[in-house]
């Protein structure tokens, strides 16, 4: 189960900062466009995460199933990213704040 929440977690800011690269949503979280660098920045921290995540899952077990798993987490984390940009976007930064806790809180107990 922290397996699943530390991968969910991780996908779930990949995906906020793939979101985040976009001028609607920038608009839509911060009230304003990001200046070119953070907009520059965003996608490539976005990828980042979704990799780190896909390496996670390819290091702890058959490189089958946890590729079926880290597409699975994909899904929930997209529904999760989605569902919160539409209906609770003045809540975002408290839901991302949310996701690097839960990512912190399940990493550390995997680690254990």
């Amino acid at each position: 189960m922290m397996f699943f929440l530390l991968i969910w977690a991780l996908t779930s800011l990949g995906f906020f900062a793939l979101a985040m690269s976009m001028s609607k949503h920038q608009k839509q979280i911060f009230d304003t466009e990001l200046d070119p660098a953070k907009t520059q920045l965003a996608p490539i921290l976005g990828w980042v995460l979704l990799i780190i995540a896909l390496t996670l899952c390819l290091l702890t077990g058959a490189v089958s199933n946890m590729i079926s798993y880290w597409l699975g987490s994909l899904t929930f984390a997209a529904l999760v990213v989605g569902l919160s940009l539409s209906y609770l976007a003045s809540k975002i930064k408290v839901i991302v704040m949310f996701c690097v806790f839960i990512a912190s809180i399940s990493g550390i107990f995997c680690l254990i």
